[in-house]
């Protein structure tokens, strides 16, 4: 209870001060963020309760239509997320993925510089077979652990080859917004900016493949005394290939079936949406999936999707947006330069340490930013450098849920974490300024 009532204590002030010049409503709205974030990085308060919290509090203070404010669980990203953990309990429940991928994890894997290659390739490929990131990366971590003891692989070198399979996933995420459902389409909702997918792919594609070979080549300079055990391991497969059966064939056919159509969307034209749940109903008919499957659905996540991507738009309705941050514009230069894009760097990156969540973060700092820098550059490069400086930098496991995910099951240590943070935090400043940048100015964007 005394952990609660202390949280409550700056956003007492705010109502009483009313800064910026605030009038009630505001203050409420701005009382009403800091108290849930605070909620939400400390975790005093239940993340469900909290966001229920919040989104009353906007509908009561927000002076924004409800449908705004509302506008995520209204659309068809909600349709899409929710689906894609259906489906991908399907692919799970399928046992497939294990069956199929164990053999050439032995036959190609003869050293860490070829399994790290392999792990690139499957985790590009399982964005297009297993659509909810969450769902995917601990697939392959399951297919992957299971590997590793059965060629007794050292503990410590078993910790260290998977923090990268979890860590690299996020890079490989950023490539193209299907990577990840939920926090791609969550920067597009917060920034209120349409891009397609060949847009994205144009952006990011390229120089978050060539950032993902310098963290891959940093990481193998700091852990390569752990790595190189792997490669002293015996990979004969013992267990025989036991032969698909009737079902696993109709499955095989309904996963490719949705996974080539999904994949091929800007093709035939026919929503991403609709085609998974059509798969994820065929799952329902040949019983790979059962009703109670249903529950693998995160309906405190959506909740807090909800409230979170509901921020930018109450903040700007309400005109708190502009109170607050046109006092910033001064702070930063006139031109759109290295220093600028420093700075952006700076600040998004200080309040994701702070903050945590890379959501909250992106609901928080890509409003203020694109305020900021209105008039000055192109939105869309705003939104992606405050997206990558705060979803490809990590310093603890709760500044990526991805990374709290393998953390939390004991796969690797906060102290592997932490040894790898501080040259990646590095790698990310300078892949920025120097490899997005130069990208984006030779397609001619910058």
């Amino acid at each position: 209870m005394r952990k609660t009532l202390k949280t409550l204590i700056l956003p007492f002030f705010i109502l009483l001060l009313r800064p910026f010049e605030m009038n009630c409503n505001q203050s409420f709205v701005m009382a009403a963020l800091i108290l849930t974030i605070i909620w939400w990085t400390t975790g005093i308060v239940n993340k469900l309760y909290s966001s229920v919290f919040l989104l009353i509090m906007f509908i009561i203070f927000g002076q924004t239509p409800i449908l705004r404010i509302f506008n995520f669980p209204l659309s068809e990203t909600f349709v899409m997320i929710v689906f894609s953990y259906i489906f991908s309990q399907g692919i799970s429940n399928s046992k497939l993925a294990h069956r199929l991928l164990e053999t050439y994890l032995y036959k190609y894997g003869s050293n860490f510089i070829k399994l790290m290659i392999l792990i690139l390739i499957l985790q590009f490929l399982s964005i297009f077979v297993i659509p909810q990131a969450f769902s995917r990366i601990i697939i392959l971590s399951i297919i992957i652990k299971e590997y590793f003891e059965g060629i007794r692989l050292d503990e410590k070198s078993q910790s260290v080859l998977m923090f990268w399979l979890y860590s690299s996933s996020i890079f490989i995420n950023m490539t193209m917004i299907k990577g990840d459902l939920i926090l791609n389409n969550a920067l597009l909702n917060i920034s209120n900016i349409e891009i397609a997918e060949f847009t994205w792919i144009k952006y990011m594609a390229v120089p978050t493949l060539i950032f993902y070979f310098i963290a891959a080549l940093c990481f193998v300079l700091i852990f390569n005394k752990d790595l190189r055990i792997y490669n002293e391991c015996d990979r004969k497969l013992t267990s025989a290939k036991k032969a698909l059966t009737r079902k696993d064939q109709i499955n095989i056919i309904i996963i490719s079936f949705t996974v080539i159509l999904w994949a091929t969307e800007s093709l035939h034209g026919q929503s991403g949406t609709l085609i998974v749940i059509i798969g994820s109903v065929l799952m329902f008919f040949n019983k790979l999936l059962k009703i109670e499957d249903l529950k693998c659905v995160d309906i405190n996540l959506l909740v807090f999707l909800t409230a979170a991507f509901s921020i930018g738009k109450v903040m700007t309705y309400s005109g708190t947006s502009d109170l607050i941050f046109s006092n910033f514009v001064s702070a930063f230069p006139n031109a759109f330069d290295t220093l600028y894009i420093f700075m952006i760097i700076i600040v998004s990156m200080s309040l994701h340490m702070i903050l945590g969540s890379n959501l909250t973060t992106l609901s928080v700092v890509l409003p203020g930013v694109l305020l900021i820098s209105k008039g000055v550059v192109d939105p869309i490069l705003i939104v992606f450098i405050v997206y990558i400086a705060v979803c490809a930098h990590y310093i603890l496991p709760f500044h990526s849920v991805i990374i709290l995910i393998g953390n939390g099951n004991k796969l690797f240590s906060s102290n592997t974490i932490i040894k790898f943070g501080p040259s990646l935090t590095v790698i990310v400043a300078f892949g920025i300024l120097y490899i997005y940048r130069i990208w984006w100015m030779l397609i001619g964007v910058f």
